[in-house]
């Protein structure tokens, strides 16, 4: 009886000893997990040997729906290295490790958004400049319309109109978007304040433009106009003329437009009420639309006591508002124009002003 006794012990303890010593955890194979996705921690075995049942503990428990059963769910952001250890109805402790990496896909974005004026090539280089870096990795842009290679990591963008661009990259088993980036066209729409419009030859009429640009430029610069690089020109073509303008606008775009002002030939003269002789080149003179058109004139300036203080033979818009030499003050002047042809005389005032 005793012999048997100790006989059962002794093949009791070899067997939990046995049983001890091949225990074995396995916390399965490291794995990477695409962005916004999840995974399984653990084998399909996770422990074997030792004396069932098995307890399960996961360390660090981040990121995992339960850090006590064989294949907890995990999803996390950033690489995280896990501790499996298994304890069997023996106490004895076995532990493995597994490493989840996560996709650095997400890096290889579409860029930041830009913008330039419509009519110029832009040029512009998509993509964060670490997507030329990438290997094993597809991109995959659209719209295509605007590019010169839809698949590259970089392409060059030229769009007709404003488009938004998505990214599409396939790397190391993960398909994401991983951004989009806008390419805004801005324009300028400079429209001047009147259609094309007639005037009778000699008179003088003031084009109006969109009043918000930076700078502008009017041509034909032709000597029937004035303030050429204003919003609001003065011109007096004496044949029929179309003006056009370009501007700057406040984002820095160019835009133009275009009038056409019809000249009615006719040989009224047209006398300015004021001028301001201030030397600003700015209707700095006694002017007389078709002036030129009697150049047997002869005009007279009187000041308010009757006294001559200008005269000149065959006057061609020349006269600046001077007597012997000495700016004559502000105020009101008479004038008679003789023109020595069958339309006569003409008086009246103009005012100069300082």
């Amino acid at each position: 009886m005793k012999a048997r006794f100790f006989y059962s012990l002794i093949l009791f303890l070899l067997v939990r000893v046995v049983s001890a010593q091949s225990l074995s955890a396995n916390a399965g194979p490291d794995f990477t997990l695409c962005p916004g996705t999840s995974g399984v921690l653990g084998s399909s075995v996770p422990a074997s040997g030792g004396l069932p049942p098995y307890l399960f503990t996961w360390s660090p428990a981040t990121g995992l729906s339960s850090n006590t059963v064989a294949n907890p769910t995990v999803n996390v952001s950033v690489q995280t290295t896990y501790t499996l250890q298994v304890r069997d109805a023996n106490d004895t402790i076995r532990y493995d490790y597994v490493t989840v990496f996560v996709s650095n896909i997400m890096q290889y974005t579409a860029g930041k958004d830009t913008s330039y004026c419509m009519g110029l090539y832009l040029n512009y280089v998509l993509g964060n400049p670490i997507n030329a870096t990438a290997t094993a990795t597809s991109f995959s842009w659209s719209p295509a319309s605007g590019l010169n290679n839809p698949t590259s990591p970089n392409p060059i963008a030229n769009p007709s109109v404003t488009t938004t661009y998505s990214l599409i990259v396939t790397s190391g088993g993960c398909t994401t978007q991983t951004g989009t980036v806008t390419i805004s066209l801005l324009t300028f729409n400079l429209n001047l304040a009147f259609n094309d419009t007639t005037i009778k030859e000699g008179e003088t009429i003031t084009l109006i433009s969109n009043s918000s640009g930076t700078y502008y430029s009017w041509t034909p610069n032709n000597g029937f106009i004035k303030y050429p690089n204003t919003a609001t020109p003065d011109v007096n073509p004496v044949i029929a003329t179309t003006y056009t303008v370009f501007a700057v606008g406040p984002n820095g775009c160019w835009g133009a437009d275009t009038v056409r002002v019809n000249v009615t030939p006719d040989d009224e003269l047209v006398f300015y009420s004021a001028f301001t002789p201030n030397g600003d080149g700015d209707n700095d003179y006694f002017y007389i639309g078709n002036i030129w058109k009697y150049p047997d004139n002869v005009l007279k300036v009187y000041n308010r006591y009757g006294q001559v203080i200008f005269t000149s033979s065959g006057y061609n818009n020349d006269w600046k508002g001077s007597y012997q030499g000495n700016d004559v003050p502000t105020g009101t002047y008479f004038y008679i124009l003789y023109t020595n042809t069958e339309k006569g005389n003409y008086k009246g005032s103009v005012t100069i002003l300082r």
